[in-house]
């Protein structure tokens, strides 16, 4: 009896995250460079790969699907022009947790492996997350980036 109790309360919790985080979102360049500037420990080629990346990825979610988009792009790397090549990804995810201001998601086989978002919201229209790329050196180094709902 607990326990279906427990469920019926949670159920609720959970809807409301999904629909708080339902809709169109795109990475927002400025806001993200602004905290990295002020809290980030980053090396002057990081600094600037991230200043010339970050602001293209976009992301949808609608309940039970989370689409993942980055357009190709050109940024150069040590001095010389490197191009990236865009993905356009559909992705599983379920709500797992919730509390006032964020949202944690389970996200199925992204890259080979489950992944656990944990989106912090600033406001109904941005949310931020840490970015915890190793591929390009950025695990712990107090990276966020943040995102603004497409209206």
């Amino acid at each position: 009896m607990r326990l279906l109790f427990a469920l019926f309360a949670l159920i609720p919790l959970a809807c409301a995250a999904a629909d708080r985080l339902s809709g169109k979102w795109h990475s927002d360049h400025d806001t993200s460079m602004v905290f990295i500037r002020t809290h980030s420990r980053l090396e002057p080629r990081q600094f600037q790969f991230l200043d010339g990346s970050l602001g293209r990825m976009h992301l949808s979610f609608d309940g039970t699907n989370m689409r993942r988009g980055l357009p190709d792009f050109d940024i150069p790397i040590q001095g010389k022009p490197t191009h990236f090549v865009g993905s356009e990804e559909n992705l599983s995810y379920r709500v797992i947790g919730t509390d006032s201001d964020s949202v944690a998601i389970l996200v199925t086989n992204d890259h080979g492996a489950d992944r656990i978002l944990h989106i912090h919201f600033v406001n109904d229209d941005s949310f931020w997350l840490y970015s915890e790329e190793t591929n390009y050196g950025l695990r712990d180094l107090n990276v966020r980036e943040y995102f603004q709902r497409v209206k």
